[in-house]
């Protein structure tokens, strides 16, 4: 699987934001829809009730663990959708967006939401990814 971003000149180009307008994916063997992940870990237990830099962290591990059953990595995500119950934690999920994502750049959506499934949830993030 290969993957490129796609920036033309008469699109907005992202630079530091940490995200591509576009992913082109080649020769990929399969595309992955995962799920909106969020911090509830393996037994069922929400982690970081007042935390969302735990929660985002906790989110973006449960996709990594469920892209390494399928053989792949957080390198094989091109497309997220992120919800953030507060548009203030954007900086917050933008820096360890940035840690985890250091040279690859997902295309991606930030939005607010009023709520999310459980109230103590700050952040949910969905991810397709290409092996």
């Amino acid at each position: 699987m290969q993957q490129s971003t796609l920036q033309p000149t008469t699109v907005w180009a992202p630079g530091d934001h940490l995200f591509a307008q576009c992913v082109v994916v080649t020769d990929a063997r399969q595309t992955l829809y995962l799920a909106g992940q969020t911090s509830i870990d393996a037994e069922g237990t929400i982690i970081g009730t007042h935390d969302v830099e735990a929660q985002i962290r906790l989110s973006f591990a449960n996709i990594a663990a469920i892209l390494a059953e399928a053989g792949g990595t957080l390198d094989n995500v091109v497309k997220l959708t992120v919800y953030l119950l507060d548009m203030a934690a954007l900086p917050i999920y933008t820096r360890v967006l940035g840690e985890l994502f250091p040279v690859s750049r997902p295309s991606q959506t930030v939005v607010q939401v009023s709520r999310l499934a459980m109230a103590e949830l700050l952040v949910e993030i969905d991810a397709t990814a290409a092996l």
